[in-house]
């Protein structure tokens, strides 16, 4: 686990989402050294002006406002140079893929405790 949430408004042209989840996924794994089974993410878009920055609102994603706002939700225990690591690859792939300023990628990590968790049918536990 890690689960990857990505929100961001409409696009102004075609990104293939499905390809740019699948990397995503990859490049998380390689960077969390686990299996690519283990990441997961999915991408949610945000009506056209139901976004505001300030007083502004947006039809679709810009290069320098409205950031992808992405929730990252993984299991305790990872360091803390291990979820900085996660964290910049998210915003670098994002910004390489959306082709928008790594700037205005917003990427945070949550991190939920033993017990909180139900996967695989039961209840996961720290080891």
């Amino acid at each position: 686990m890690p689960i990857i949430e990505i929100r961001t408004l409409p696009f102004s042209k075609s990104f293939d989402i499905p390809e740019i989840l699948k990397r995503l996924n990859a490049e998380a794994a390689s960077a969390m050294n686990i299996e690519e089974r283990h990441v997961w993410s999915y991408w949610e878009f945000i009506e056209a002006h139901q976004y505001a920055v300030g007083s502004q609102t947006s039809e679709c994603l810009t290069v320098d406002t409205h950031s992808p706002v992405v929730k990252v939700i993984a299991f305790e225990g990872k360091s803390t140079e291990a979820a900085e690591k996660l964290l910049e690859t998210i915003a670098r792939v994002l910004a390489e893929e959306l082709e928008i300023d790594i700037a205005n990628i917003f990427v945070y990590y949550q991190t939920v405790s033993s017990g909180n968790v139900f996967d695989g049918g039961q209840i996961v536990r720290k080891k």
